[in-house]
């Protein structure tokens, strides 16, 4: 069970299953529970989890469903993320932080948080918007994510939505950089290679330290000879990745090409 779907286990054991009227008080001082924010302003609340299909369609305002929410949301989401990882990995190139940030805003992170605190129950949308499962769709919740995290930060400011940040995303983005169901780097520094026909990439061991329960590989991932990164893990299959992820900035055709050429 992934780290993700374990919090969402135990949000719910905690606070149980959402209610049907997803804008009654107690649902809404569930839901404040869940992300660990109380707001001052409910109606900042209510507008973060009002779909679009929730309008009459001869009514054109867009302040009434969470879309402007969900565009102050995204910019506030890429400033924290990006404040947050640049500090994180002071060595990182602006290559490899570019390749984190945008796993950690994809649409798939944000409707797996999303899921993880049960955000489409608390959702207002039109039937057959519903019907259609839209209280489910990763695309709504992520987008709903977005928009709730913009209404904490008008509510309570940038630290707020840094605090929401820190509990739902932030304490977990190295099992989220890690984890291949998301990101396999080996798969694609192996499609680039492939592709560009250099063949299978080469993982070199560099060193192996440490006691059986706590060991430390060194690895180098080569392409044609050329050595294009090195990484470390507690198993061989993590210090490729990480090897892999430290190549993916560095590869260049031509330059693997010149150096196989001794230029």
């Amino acid at each position: 069970m992934s780290l993700l779907k374990r919090t969402a286990k135990r949000i719910k054991d905690i606070f149980g299953p959402a209610k049907k009227d997803p804008h009654s008080d107690r649902a809404l001082d569930g839901l404040q529970k869940r992300i660990q924010y109380q707001f001052k302003n409910r109606e900042l609340l209510k507008l973060s989890l009002t779909h679009r299909s929730c309008i009459n369609a001869e009514h054109k305002k867009n302040s009434d469903s969470n879309e402007r929410l969900e565009f102050l949301g995204d910019a506030i989401l890429n400033c924290l993320v990006t404040e947050n990882i640049y500090i994180r990995y002071p060595e990182y190139t602006e290559g490899q932080l570019s390749k984190i940030k945008s796993l950690l805003v994809s649409r798939k992170i944000m409707a797996e948080i999303a899921r993880a605190v049960e955000l489409g129950s608390y959702l207002t949308m039109g039937q057959s918007e519903k019907k259609s499962g839209g209280q489910k769709r990763f695309s709504i919740i992520s987008n709903a994510f977005e928009a709730l995290l913009g209404a904490v930060y008008l509510d309570g400011g940038i630290e707020s939505a840094r605090r929401l940040l820190d509990f739902l995303l932030f304490n977990r983005i190295e099992h989220v950089i890690h984890d291949e169901q998301n990101v396999n780097f080996k798969s694609k520094i192996l499609e680039l290679a492939q592709g560009d026909g250099f063949g299978i990439p080469g993982y070199v061991m560099l060193s192996e330290e440490g006691p059986d329960h706590a060991k430390k590989f060194r690895i180098a991932v080569e392409i044609a000879g050329v050595r294009l990164g090195e990484g470390q893990g507690s198993n061989k299959k993590e210090a490729q990745q990480n090897a892999a992820f430290n190549a993916l900035p560095r590869y260049n055709k031509e330059y693997i090409i010149s150096q196989n050429k001794g230029e």
